[in-house]
């Protein structure tokens, strides 16, 4: 991750900043109140592979993030858990 994002985090100063860099959080375009778009975006980063990554082998995990990934999988479904565990571990 150092690679990838450096040791000087202050270009992005909150988690939600460092999260939407990664591309983990999800773009809400609109137009006229109306929601057109809530995926989350491409980004090539091997950071936010290395974070996905992390997410997944969470679920085999009796820790408290594992039992949360497995709550988000059962409501959510596997590939948006996977997004919002990534972005928790961010």
């Amino acid at each position: 991750m150092i690679s990838e994002a450096g040791t000087d985090l202050s270009a992005s100063p909150h988690q939600k900043q460092f999260a939407s860099w990664l591309g983990l959080c999800p773009t809400n375009q609109q137009s006229g109140k109306k929601v057109l778009n809530r995926r989350t975006r491409k980004v090539v980063s091997r950071a936010t592979v290395a974070f996905r990554n992390a997410a997944m082998t969470v679920l085999r995990s009796y820790s408290y993030l594992g039992v949360q990934y497995r709550r988000l999988r059962t409501r959510l479904g596997a590939p948006q858990a996977i997004s919002a565990m990534a972005r928790k571990l961010a």
